[in-house]
């Protein structure tokens, strides 16, 4: 499958610059580890609490949090992939630091290029097909690699809930120039104490080269395509959903939540969702 393009490859050398979520030094990133992470998705944290569930292949892992959060509190085996081999580096010795490298196998690879015959009790994504070249592709690639009765949790930007926070840093930086931008995105973001983990974030949310936003609506086609089963979204409190149509009256409604958020507020809301879904046995 290739998928090589201007787009990929400027993106690659973007996070060549600087990877998404990365600390001046790997001491801090180990820090930042300790609360574990993937709490923070209450269905994913339960799901990965069961023994059951032992291995994970993670597509775009970039600087390694997620990965080594599986392996360093969870215990499970990670396959991790990524294209950016700064990333990778400072994924590999966050691990080493841990003492997590016999649990976890970083691999750089374009995810379109990736190919295993494994499959996985869980494929993991957050925050990285949408900054491919074609995101429904790549989640089809993804959800090839989940094993029958295994899982697919994906993180996407939210086509309602991401458009208010772009326009109005987009419009702080044409107007004002980046550096208002930064100090804004500065003023909104909950307390750094780490300017380069801060700058990281700035960087990825607003001066990204290439990005797409989608809806948990046009998720649910994606995975009937995939022969995978909806099961939970953070945007209703990952309560169970039973039917597409009760994501489609509800979707809406975050962009009036990111208005208030971030221009009202001034609280960084980034517009992101998260969905998890199951491969029948």
């Amino acid at each position: 499958m290739q998928h090589s393009t201007a787009k990929s490859e400027a993106v690659r050398a973007f996070y060549r610059d600087l990877p998404f979520n990365y600390y001046s030094d790997s001491e801090l990133a180990v820090q930042s580890l300790a609360q574990n992470p993937l709490a923070t998705y209450p269905d994913l944290d339960d799901l990965l609490e069961q023994d059951s569930l032992k291995t994970v292949l993670e597509l775009g892992c970039g600087a390694g949090w997620a990965a080594n959060s599986l392996a360093h509190h969870y215990g499970k085996q990670v396959v991790a992939v990524d294209f950016t081999p700064p990333a990778l580096a400072r994924a590999r010795e966050v691990a080493e630091r841990l003492g997590t490298t016999q649990r976890v196998e970083f691999v750089e690879s374009d995810i379109f290029a990736f190919e295993t015959e494994k499959r996985f009790d869980l494929v993991l994504s957050i925050g990285a097909l949408h900054h491919t070249v074609d995101c429904r592709a790549a989640f089809a690639h993804a959800a090839s690699f989940v094993a029958p009765g295994g899982f697919l949790f994906v993180g996407l930007y939210h086509l309602y809930g991401r458009r208010p926070f772009l326009e109005m840093m987009h419009k702080i930086a044409a107007e004002s120039g980046e550096a208002a931008a930064f100090d804004q995105f500065r003023k909104m973001a909950e307390a750094q104490t780490d300017d380069t983990h801060l700058r990281s974030w700035f960087r990825d949310q607003v001066l990204h080269p290439h990005e797409t936003q989608h809806t948990a609506a046009e998720v649910w086609d994606w995975l009937e395509d995939a022969g995978l089963m909806f099961a939970s979204t953070n945007l209703n409190g990952f309560e169970p959903v039973a039917r597409r149509e009760e994501l489609v009256a509800i979707e809406p409604k975050f962009e009036q939540l990111s208005i208030q958020r971030n221009r009202d507020e001034q609280r960084y809301f980034p517009g992101f969702f998260t969905v998890l879904a199951e491969k029948p046995e």
